[in-house]
């Protein structure tokens, strides 16, 4: 009985030790800035061939001022493809749990899907208060956009990849302040308005990636912050 019982002792143990283990994995990323700068090439790059493809006429003008659906998707999941592939063929090493694609705790999900209602709440209000008006998006957009390929890249980008990164050379604070306003610019705001919406949402998605130590905790608050911005923009 007692070789029983400290066995189950020494298993408890191990586990305790294994999760601490890949927790401390998954907080000290193996990539560096040439990483990201490859990355960052790769829209670069993807902007030209779009514009070249207008250039001899086989694609529409109108694709570089209001993208179609297929190629906003087309682009996002390159994009996607391509952070993955950059962390796996320079690496060879696992590349979605590093980022932060583990799965939360059932506390951090529910105080991500209310804090991303929370924060929708707070933006439809102050734009009410404004007098102005969110701009119409279509129910495939939101489901393809708002809900899947954008909280995915934006999120395993900005959250899973920069943010620990940063982290270790400004700390946590200062990392997710920076991400958040990097979020901003990348959504190139029109306005103070847009301006702190985006880096208050950006704060917040780093702050439940950190507390969380999950990017698809933060991508579910991203996800639950454009459902109910778009639920409040139609009733």
């Amino acid at each position: 009985m007692a070789m029983l019982i400290s066995t189950g002792k020494e298993e408890a143990v191990a586990s305790i030790w294994s999760v601490m283990k890949n927790d401390a994995e998954c907080a000290t990323p193996y990539w560096n800035y040439e990483d990201v700068g490859i990355f960052f090439l790769v829209p670069v790059f993807l902007g030209s061939v779009l514009r070249l493809l207008v250039r001899f006429h086989l694609l529409p003008r109108s694709e570089l001022s209001d993208p179609s659906v297929g190629l906003q998707s087309a682009v996002i999941a390159s994009l996607s493809l391509t952070l993955y592939l950059v962390l796996k063929l320079r690496h060879h090493q696992p590349v979605l749990r590093p980022l932060g694609w583990i799965w939360p705790r059932t506390a951090h999900i529910v105080v991500a899907l209310l804090g991303g209602i929370l924060l929708a709440a707070s933006v439809a209000l102050y734009l009410h208060l404004r007098h102005r008006s969110m701009p119409p998006i279509a129910v495939t957009e939101l489901i393809l956009f708002g809900l899947l390929l954008g909280p995915v890249l934006e999120e395993s980008f900005f959250r899973g990849c920069l943010l620990p990164l940063l982290a270790q050379a400004t700390g946590k604070t200062i990392a997710m302040i920076l991400t958040a306003i990097l979020f901003a610019l990348f959504h190139q705001p029109s306005d103070l308005a847009h301006w702190m919406s985006f880096t208050v949402t950006g704060l917040a998605y780093g702050s439940i990636r950190v507390a969380s130590r999950s990017t698809m905790a933060a991508a579910a608050m991203h996800a639950a912050y454009n459902f109910a911005l778009f639920l409040l923009a139609v009733f």
